[in-house]
């Protein structure tokens, strides 16, 4: 399971900067919750697709 994005801290951040950078780049989802976005719903706790 996919971890969320909400649950990254700082450190995770700075470690798997690459990963997080795929994640991000290019959204298609933001979290209704958080305000996260992301390439895939898995990342996101209640994804909603952008317009």
């Amino acid at each position: 399971m996919a971890k969320k994005m909400c649950e990254w801290k700082k450190k995770d951040v700075s470690k798997n900067f690459g990963k997080f950078a795929d994640i991000v780049r290019n959204p298609k989802f933001k979290c209704k919750k958080c305000g996260w976005v992301s390439t895939k719903k898995t990342y996101l706790h209640k994804p909603a697709a952008l317009k």
